[in-house]
């Protein structure tokens, strides 16, 4: 009679472990679905990623942050909503012109290059211009450049086929960007003077302004 309770106990152990293994497999196969949704999602939201490695054609869209990397944000933005669209941007500081431009030069090289699309805010500005003129120098076009608030720019070189520059005429940092020899594409400049609340550190930050570029930019990859 007194080695009943231990039997009794003994028995609830394996009933609890049979249960806790029950509930650790659906836990796992919970997490199992979980992930291979997640997979699923990011192959869904990112398909240029795959035609990059397979080697086809696809944009090349660069988003150049200014000083120190830390007042456009707006071009973060910029990036995650295209993303939520399904094309691949990438979003660098403007020190690393250099190498976006050797980037673009190597994979015109293997024949992946589809349109061209530079985006640059302040100094990334003066950085997208400086890729372009290193573009052209390999005989490569640029489709699509938009300058937010440049700083002494250079002019627009012959291989860009549309600018569109965001500045400020009378109030903050930005120039108008102008023809450079050559130059046969289309150049709009468009002056925020008139809008007191925008200004050098918070143009890409501006909804309207998103949007139009976001609009150029769909243009361009059709």
């Amino acid at each position: 009679m007194p080695r009943e309770p231990a039997a009794s106990f003994r028995f609830s152990n394996v009933e609890a472990d049979m249960r806790f293994s029950g509930l650790a497999r659906a836990g796992l196969l919970m997490i199992l679905v979980c992930v291979a949704g997640l997979q699923a999602s990011v192959a869904v939201a990112r398909p240029n990623a795959q035609a990059h490695s397979t080697g086809k054609r696809q944009p090349e869209i660069y988003l150049l942050r200014g000083f120190g990397d830390v007042f456009s944000t707006g071009l973060d933005e910029m990036g995650e909503r295209l993303a939520a669209r399904g094309i691949e941007a990438h979003v660098d500081s403007h020190t690393a012109s250099g190498t976006v431009a050797r980037t673009i030069i190597a994979d015109a090289r293997r024949g992946r290059v589809g349109p061209v699309i530079l985006i640059g805010h302040s100094l990334g500005a003066n950085g997208a211009i400086r890729i372009a003129e290193q573009l052209q120098e390999a005989g490569i076009k640029v489709d699509l450049l938009v300058s937010l608030a440049a700083t002494r720019p250079h002019p627009v070189p012959a291989n860009v086929r549309r600018a569109v520059n965001y500045y400020f005429k009378t109030h903050g940092w930005g120039e108008p960007l102008v023809a450079g020899p050559g130059f046969h594409g289309r150049l709009l400049n468009k002056d925020y003077s008139d809008k007191a609340e925008v200004g050098h550190f918070n143009i890409d930050k501006q909804k309207a302004v998103q949007n139009e570029i976001l609009g150029l930019v769909r243009g361009a990859v059709r």
